[in-house]
């Protein structure tokens, strides 16, 4: 999945999400998107991710634009 379809599913799907999810809506198996967010210094705990903290995910990652 390209980075504008991933941000079009953030904003139209506003539903806690698990890492799962969120690695394969970006392409990334999920040990990868870990290790991402690793490098980032992102904790996020288990279970499901909120809204924001995915918003929060997709700016450090480098996966929202800047407006």
């Amino acid at each position: 999945m390209t980075k504008s379809l991933a941000i079009t599913a953030l904003n139209s799907e506003t539903r806690a999400r698990y890492k799962k999810e969120i690695a394969d809506a970006m392409g990334f198996s999920l040990r990868t998107f870990q290790r991402r967010l690793k490098d980032a210094r992102i904790e996020i705990p288990r279970g499901l991710i909120g809204p924001e903290q995915q918003v929060e995910i997709y700016k450090s990652l480098g996966w929202l634009e800047m407006a």
